[in-house]
């Protein structure tokens, strides 16, 4: 038996070796029995005071002091037994506890004598093997490895990798302990300080408990509101497992409703956007929906306040669609009537039996009211093009048959349109700043749907099929241009498919082109790739071409290129091989798409001085004038044309 530096005696269990407090009834590693009980310990004391009561016996009898007597030393005996017994029993449960901590502090002074002698750091290390040994002097490895820094000081040793690996399990026994309990930062303490010790161990198994426990505190921040350090803690989730889409999710919600921290209050198109955003995501996010109610009203009296009703009206039907309100409800209505009755006599147009004027509705997924006339029917169908109306400063979407002169105004507040297979749903992008994104316009119904929520979602194209469509963003953290699938029926999140800009599919639905590079952004054109994914081809070697159209057949590509000079139209095999101007001028040229036959082309040019939409035949020729495109294109490249049936 032996005695520690708190004054508690310890003994030395005989059969494993390890130390603990005199008074356990047994050893807490192998549960060997405790030879030194209380009992033997009180039964020691009776014999030794039996053995005095005997020695006064011989003695010559003389009165005694009743404590002398045999009753008294019987009666004091009982007393120190109930006292004895009463210290230990009361005591047990304290005296397991501290042996708990103690076999903890064993193990931190023996883990950082280690990392001491990585770092060549020897008098610490000896250091905290003698605190080792002091806590536990059965500690035969602390005990051997000090004996070697002794003998020699001047080279440290170190550790086996048998030593490394028993300390790295018992580390990641207790990390994954801390975890069952919810201690998320206990654990990935222990895990970190494990991997440092032990790269090695089992280091895929280290990074998904790390990815776990990074990944749950995070969520259980965001509980206490604490979201600048759950973001951190998703950071750092997604260093140990990229990507992954459910961190990523909680990373940008988190990270957009930050981001409203340093928005001005006042912007309130740039804070609906990102509100919208997160209220489409998660509507029970923090304070989403709430913020998101203000910032419409506040933008809808802000607009009331310039007199701008027809403006202030959506802004309110958004509100009220998130929460009713009737003095909201007052407010929407006094703005409709007095948007209506300021745009009757200029801005309305005159209802004729080939018009019809679609109301305003709101549902949880429609937009504001847009203008829709019946789509001319023509052998060659309708070339869709958007145009700026210099009068009301409104983005148009423009239908025209070809050899026709008369244009018809599909919708306002609108660009970049694509026409489906069948006729009917009229993808583009939308121009009303708070609902940016990729919108589906019925041409039959005057249905218009929200299917995309990003601002940087651009350049729709259809396939041969009625429910999917192709388009390029900017969405992404790292602002790559990507390639997405989306849904006619704006269910389901877009679907990342690669990167590159500018792409078309198929009519056939299986193949994408688009502009691009290879992997290490070298050896830029035009590319092929399946649609369901696969090998990219190669198809164009010019830097410059860009903006494919796949023709009906899907066996060729039109392009836009500048390896002559200025923007010209080229054709090429879909699968490769030599391509070949289609037009050469010396004026620019560019947005090339197919006639539904496939005996034309329409494409855009500033040819007669200003810009316009030209007919060109397949085979080349003359090209001819079907509309004008108006002179207010900022980005010309960035826009499009659709010809369908």
């Amino acid at each position: 038996m032996q005695t520690d530096m708190t004054n508690q005696e310890t003994i030395i269990c005989e059969n494993c070796g390890e130390a603990y407090p005199a008074l356990d009834s047994q050893c807490p590693v192998c549960s060997e029995a405790n030879p030194y009980t209380i009992a033997e310990f009180l039964g020691e004391a009776l014999d030794e005071d039996f053995e005095d009561f005997e020695e006064f016996e011989e003695e010559e009898f003389r009165p005694r002091p009743w404590w002398r007597s045999p009753l008294g030393c019987i009666s004091i005996i009982l007393f120190l037994t109930f006292i004895i017994g009463g210290i230990a029993l009361g005591g047990y449960e304290g005296l397991k506890e501290r042996t708990s901590t103690r076999r903890a502090e064993v193990s931190r002074h023996y883990r950082q004598a280690l990392e001491h002698i990585e770092k060549n750091e020897i008098d610490l290390a000896i250091a905290e093997l003698g605190q080792t040994l002091t806590l536990n002097p059965a500690h035969t490895e602390a005990r051997d490895l000090l004996r070697q820094l002794k003998s020699t000081r001047a080279e440290a040793p170190t550790p086996t990798s048998e030593t490394r690996q028993n300390l790295a399990e018992e580390m990641f026994s207790e990390a994954k302990a801390l975890a069952l309990q919810g201690d998320w930062e206990g654990a990935i303490k222990e895990l970190i300080q494990l991997r440092d010790i032990d790269s090695g161990y089992k280091p895929q198994l280290v990074a998904e408990n790390l990815y776990s426990a990074y990944y749950e505190l995070g969520l259980r921040l965001m509980t206490e509101n604490k979201l600048a350090d759950a973001l951190n803690a998703f950071d750092s989730a997604l260093v140990e497992r990229p990507n992954d889409p459910l961190v990523t999710q909680e990373w940008e919600k988190v990270s957009l409703y930050l981001s409203l921290e340093t928005a001005d209050p006042n912007d309130y198109e740039n804070n609906i956007v990102i509100l919208n955003h997160l209220y489409e995501s998660d509507p029970e996010f923090t304070d989403v929906k709430d913020r998101l109610f203000k910032a419409y009203k506040s933008y809808g009296d802000q607009l009331a306040g310039k007199d701008k009703w027809c403006q202030a009206y959506p802004r309110y039907q958004e509100a009220l669609a998130i929460s009713f309100n009737a003095e909201l409800e007052n407010l929407a209505s006094d703005a409709q009537f007095r948007c209506e009755s300021a745009r009757q006599p200029t801005s309305m147009p005159k209802p004729t039996a080939a018009a019809v004027v679609v109301l305003p509705t709101k549902t949880a997924t429609q937009t504001t009211a847009l203008t829709k006339t019946t789509v001319i029917t023509a052998s060659s169908g309708n070339i869709y093009f958007s145009r700026l109306n210099k009068q009301n400063k409104l983005w148009e979407i423009i239908a025209v048959a070809p050899g026709a002169s008369k244009e018809e105004v599909i919708l306002s507040n609108g660009t970049q349109p694509a026409i489906s297979p069948n006729g009917v749903l009229l993808v583009y992008r939308s121009e009303i700043l708070d609902s940016r994104g990729l919108h589906i316009f019925n041409l039959n119904t005057g249905q218009d749907l929200r299917v995309t929520p990003f601002t940087e979602d651009i350049l729709p194209n259809w396939g041969g099929g009625n429910k999917e469509f192709i388009f390029v963003s900017q969405r992404s953290g790292d602002r790559r241009w990507q390639i997405y699938l989306g849904f006619a029926d704006g269910k389901g999140d877009a679907v990342t498919l690669h990167d590159g800009r500018t792409p078309d599919l198929s009519p056939n639905d299986n193949i994408i082109a688009y502009q691009g590079s290879d992997p290490q952004g070298n050896n830029p054109g035009i590319y092929t790739i399946p649609k369901g994914g696969g090998d990219a081809i190669r198809v164009t070697e010019h830097e410059s071409d860009r903006s494919p159209a796949f023709s009906p057949h899907s066996d060729k590509i039109a392009f836009m290129t500048t390896r002559n000079g200025n923007w010209d139209i080229w054709l090429v095999a879909a699968d490769g091989g030599k391509a070949a101007p289609l037009i050469a001028s010396s004026a620019n040229d560019g947005l090339p798409v197919w006639s539904p036959d496939g005996s034309q082309l329409a494409f855009v040019s500033d040819r007669d001085g200003s810009w316009g939409v030209y007919i060109v035949s397949s085979g080349g020729g003359n090209p001819q004038k079907a509309a004008d495109w108006g002179g207010d294109h900022p980005d010309w490249l960035l826009e499009q044309l659709s010809w369908g049936r």
